[in-house]
Formats: C-alpha cells, structure tokens, sequence
C-alpha cells in the first residue's frame, strides 16, 4: 500500500509538471489583431482603389483578380475622364469597367509624333487583341492626346501619334476597321524636356457597323515607302512590316480591291535600266507580301514607273533618294 501511494504522488507531480510546460509552450493570445492580420483577413472586403500605384514588378498586372490578365473589376474613379498623367496606361470596356491598368503609360513628346513605351508595359497590345477576340461585337477607340500649346499642323499631333500607334497594333493582328483613333485636346503639362508620360489611353465601345460597312467601301489612300537598300535588294525593315499589316487588312476587308505596287528610280544610269531596276523593287516587295500575308497573288499587281515620275530634283542627294521609291495604290476590279 505504502508502494502504491508513493507511485500515484509521484505521477500526480508529473503531471502538473507537464501541464505547466505545455502551457509555457502556447502563445500568447491577444484581443487585438495586428496589421498584418487585419489585411489578410478583410482583403475580400476592401476593393482597391484605382488610383494606388501598383509596384514596378506588376507593371503588366490589372486591378482585381491577378490570376486572369483579363479579369475586370468596377471602376469607382470614373477612369475615363482622368487624362492628367497621374495614371498609368489603361483600358476601359463599354461600361467603364477597367481591362486593365498599367503603372506606366505610352510617353509623348512635344512637336513630335513620336512614342515610346518600357518593355514593362509590352503586353498591352496582346491584352487589347485578346480582348477583341473574346467580344467581336466591339471596337477599340485610341484616345491620342495632344495640347494647344503645341505646333499647330494637319493632321494635329493627336491624331499623329494615334495613327502610328494604330500602325504597331495593325502588326499584333486587331483588325484595322476596328480601331477608331480619337485626338482629344487638352492641357497638356509637358516638362522640361517637352515629354509627357501618358498621352495616349484606350476604352472599348460597341461596334459601329455602319461605319464598318463604309470603311470596307472605301479605297485607301495612295501610299509611300522608301525602302532600305542592301546591294540593291529590298530589307525588311519597320515601313514594310507596317505595310504588309495593312494591305493584308484592307484586301480582308474588301474582297474587290487590287493593291499595285509601282516602283520609282532616281535618274542615274539609263532610262531602260532605270525601268528595270524600278520593276524589280515592285517585285521584291510584292513577293514580301505575297509570302508573308498569306495574299492570293492576283490581288497584287507589281510594276514600274522608272525614272519618269520624279517628284523632286536630280541634282542633289535628297531628290534623288526621294525619287527612289515605292508607291501603293489601291484600286477596285
């Protein structure tokens, strides 16, 4: 008996010894939650706010849900009607609901039509393409600021840089006659280098069928490249690859329309060789398109002007290299 006792006093101490350890082994609990806490719990509650900054590494993310690039999220801030540069580039669909928001935009220069975005951003054009794809009954409006503080020129620098803007889109495959470039004028605060870092922004409407129709009734304008020469063959360079995007788009829009390509020349050598020389840039360029556009070869027509359509002077360098050019003229069956 005497045994007994001694081994229930001694489990008896052990266990509230053990009892005593585990609870010096929990942690301390608290009424109040840390920040951290509160924002991992309530982070299904709080809707962002457009204008938070997103960090440079997300600069390819949109607001809202990150596991889909094209997700949308409502637009409480009105998006649509800020063009003060505090925000970076952004996409808006029918109902002003953000596509997508970049924390860097497409850069402006006074004066100038030119353009230029970090490679952060590249994407946006695959995300406005994907967009399309996904709702066909819709357009892309490119709203293209510029100031009236700039040169006064025509077209204005607004629709400059929308039209170059709409040239790289052409190449990532939206279809032109669903791209509307809209100039809008504003008060622009360039700074001290003349550059504006948001000039340019994109919202998404319905499709205007009729100006559709009208478009793909219409002929495009006459137009002028000057091609880069390597021992006299035609590089690809930037002007053909903007040119193939647009002749495969206006032959896709409009099943009667014959594309000539006329080749030019300056006036050395002589007249014969000239022609020839003039018919075999119009063929390399034809066959350019041909290859690269998957164009039905009845629907481009190569040719030569030779030296006999100058459009400047002989005498000097610049005439001659504005002489030694291609022409692509659109025209009907």
């Amino acid at each position: 008996m005497k045994n007994f006792l001694i081994a229930f006093l001694v489990f008896l101490i052990w266990s509230f010894f053990g009892i005593w350890l585990y609870s010096l082994m929990q942690p301390v609990q608290n009424n109040s939650m840390n920040k951290d806490t509160i924002a991992t719990t309530k982070a299904e509650d709080v809707d962002l706010k457009m204008d938070d900054p997103l960090a440079i590494d997300d600069a390819d993310a949109v607001i809202g849900e990150t596991t889909d690039s094209l997700s949308l999220k409502e637009n409480k801030d009105d998006l649509r009607t800020d063009t003060s540069g505090a925000l970076g580039l952004k996409a808006t669909t029918p109902g002003n609901e953000l596509v997508f928001l970049y924390s860097e935009g497409i850069t402006i220069w006074k004066n100038t039509d030119q353009l230029e975005y970090s490679s952060k951003i590249l994407d946006f054009k695959y995300k406005l393409n994907t967009y399309l794809v996904e709702h066909p009954d819709e357009e892309l409006h490119i709203s293209s600021l510029y100031s009236a503080s700039e040169n006064i020129v025509n077209p204005n620098f607004g629709y400059q840089r929308g039209q170059k803007l709409k040239r790289i889109l052409l190449r990532t495959g939206i279809s032109g006659d669903k791209m509307v470039v809209k100039p809008v004028i504003r008060e622009i605060e360039f700074d001290e280098n003349g550059v504006f870092k948001n000039g340019i922004f994109f919202s998404f409407q319905p499709l205007d069928t009729k100006r559709v129709k009208d478009l793909r009734l219409s002929l495009p304008e006459t137009k002028t490249i000057y091609p880069e020469l390597i021992n006299n063959d035609i590089v690809v360079n930037i002007a053909l690859q903007e040119l193939l995007a647009e002749v495969k788009n206006a032959v896709e829009s409009n099943p009667n329309l014959q594309v000539h390509i006329v080749g030019h020349t300056d006036n050395i050598g002589n007249a014969n060789d000239n022609y020839k020389l003039g018919l075999k840039y119009a063929r390399q360029v034809r066959w350019y398109l041909l290859t690269n556009g998957n164009i039905k070869r009845d629907r481009i027509i190569a040719s030569s002007e030779g030296e006999s359509k100058a459009i400047a002077g002989n005498k000097t360098k610049r005439g001659r290299l504005l002489n030694r050019r291609i022409e692509v003229i659109y025209k009907t069956n």
